[in-house]
């Protein structure tokens, strides 16, 4: 684990030290779009994990390194989950994150690229909802049950239009659980203490550069 953050952090750190050129010609951007999450894993598999709908919203700045290569690191408000069924029982899992991509940029064509890099998420919050024989019932999941960092990787590609329009389609490859793997809170829950769970998370999203 601390090698993947020291990874992200040479990535920031790459970012810091681009010269002033590109500096000045860096755009900023907003970016929001519709996320298709479930969870990935061997534990997920075995529970009929299926995904769920969520969106995401927030900023991103891209920077220009040579003349079809850019750096783009962007801060997104995220949610996710997954929902499985057991017997009569249907349960979904929700969470908030906040995703710290870092991507680099390959222009192919006039307007179209390919997208690939690191990305680091932050757990902020979380909801867990059962619907059983006895009803409906909802509640969020103490922090304690969750990994309060995850590591993945981000690959995608996107189209840049007229007026500072951007529309692109990415896929997040969870690479580290999303529960703690200590946590023995969630047996309650189905959950399997292999805690084999990663994030896996396909998102369309359009933005607009300042």
């Amino acid at each position: 684990m601390k090698k993947l953050i020291l990874a992200a952090s040479v990535a920031f750190a790459g970012m810091i030290g681009l010269n002033a050129q590109s500096m000045e010609a860096l755009q900023i951007g907003a970016r929001a779009g519709y996320n298709y999450s479930t969870l990935r894993g061997d534990a997920a598999k075995n529970m009929n994990t299926k995904g769920l709908s969520g969106f995401h919203v927030g900023l991103f700045t891209e920077i220009p390194v040579a003349d079809r290569f850019s750096i783009q690191p962007e801060v997104l408000y995220s949610t996710q989950g997954a929902k499985w069924t057991l017997g009569k029982e249907t349960y979904d899992f929700k969470t908030q994150n906040i995703n710290v991509p870092v991507l680099a940029k390959f222009y192919v064509a006039e307007g179209l690229n390919l997208q690939a890099g690191p990305q680091l998420s932050f757990n902020t919050g979380s909801e867990f909802k059962y619907d059983g024989a006895l009803g409906k019932t909802s509640k969020k999941l103490d922090k304690d049950a969750f990994s309060k960092v995850n590591f993945g990787a981000v690959v995608g590609a996107g189209y840049k239009l007229a007026q500072g329009l951007t529309v692109d389609a990415r896929y997040n490859f969870g690479l580290t659980n999303v529960f703690d793997k200590n946590n023995k809170s969630l047996q309650s829950l189905n959950v399997s203490q292999k805690n084999n769970f990663k994030n896996g998370v396909f998102s369309v999203g359009l933005g607009y550069q300042f």
